[in-house]
């Protein structure tokens, strides 16, 4: 191991006891960003990903992944405790289940993709429909700690449109139990730069194209882009703008996929803080070479979201 190596492992200890320190301090509080599972090395999971344009295309079987994880590596049980599922109840199905991913971003509020409930199949903006499963590793097994949470209200960006101010969010209606695995994610502010550091993807997915559906949540580390590498691989089908935000690999070297559609990318701080960097929106093809993932950028919309909390009133919304 060289010297550069053995400090970056230094620092994220390091960075590790930060949260610790937190923990103590707040000690009738759980600090945003800071797992319970934090003190572990954290793997460096070379991986691609397809982050679709949509939540439904595999269940209209044509041919294209739903952003799942493929090739990911099952997470630490409390390693990312603001990851979570939203279930659908389908007025015409009836109960679907796991449908997208979606962050905990304050005991009440949740924020997802808005493709997730408006999409070519229907469009869903309506709480009784929905359930946040919070604190759940396994999917649907009840693991201790989890919380199904009923949806009060959903609130779609008023400018989504396909690929454009793809953001939504839920409103519970009531707080998430705060524990080991149930912690919010800590927002960035809107001007502050987002470091070169550890960013991961996480969410429900297949090991595999031929495999299964995993069960069980899958991680994989992914590397910040500049926004051009997206604005050149896409730039003649989907207009990048300010509220994208590029990263993944784009050699197609593993031909691994990695994502959840709503779920979230988060990036760690020099101070072992993790923050909500983005929520997973498309791509184009599964580690289709020269094409990143795009997500919705978190620092874009954080105004939009702080306004819709601070501003909450039932008159407003469906």
């Amino acid at each position: 191991m060289n010297l550069r190596g053995g400090l970056t492992i230094l620092l994220f200890v390091l960075a590790d006891l930060d949260c610790a320190i937190l923990r103590i301090v707040r000690e009738n509080h759980s600090p945003c960003g800071c797992p319970a599972a934090s003190l572990r090395q954290p793997r460096a999971i070379r991986l691609e990903r397809n982050v679709t344009s949509s939540a439904v295309d595999e269940r209209k079987n044509i041919g294209i992944t739903t952003g799942r994880i493929f090739n990911g590596k099952p997470s630490k049980r409390g390693s990312w405790p603001w990851q979570v599922s939203l279930q659908l109840l389908h007025p015409k199905l009836g109960f679907i289940g796991h449908w997208c991913g979606g962050v905990l971003i304050e005991p009440t509020w949740v924020v997802t993709a808005a493709h997730c409930i408006h999409n070519e199949l229907f469009n869903l903006p309506i709480g009784a429909l929905w359930t946040v499963v919070v604190g759940e590793w396994e999917l649907d097994s009840g693991g201790r700690g989890s919380a199904r949470l009923p949806v009060e209200r959903v609130i779609l960006h008023e400018r989504f449109n396909n690929y454009m101010h793809d953001i939504a969010l839920m409103k519970l209606a009531r707080p998430a139990p705060l524990s080991k695995v149930v912690r919010t994610i800590c927002l960035p502010e809107p001007e502050e730069e987002l470091g070169k550091g550890q960013c991961v993807t996480s969410g429900w997915g297949r090991y595999g194209p031929s495999q299964s559906l995993s069960t069980a949540l899958l991680e994989a580390s992914v590397p910040l882009l500049d926004l051009e590498k997206c604005t050149k691989a896409y730039g003649k089908s989907v207009p990048i703008r300010s509220g994208h935000l590029c990263a993944g690999h784009t050699d197609g070297s593993s031909g691994s996929c990695v994502g959840d559609s709503g779920g979230p990318l988060q990036c760690r701080r020099p101070d072992g803080v993790w923050q909500l960097a983005g929520v997973t929106s498309f791509g184009s093809g599964c580690a289709r070479p020269g094409y990143p993932d795009v997500y919705t950028r978190i620092q874009y919309y954080v105004k939009w979201i702080r306004n819709i909390m601070n501003n909450d009133d039932d008159t407003l919304y469906l």
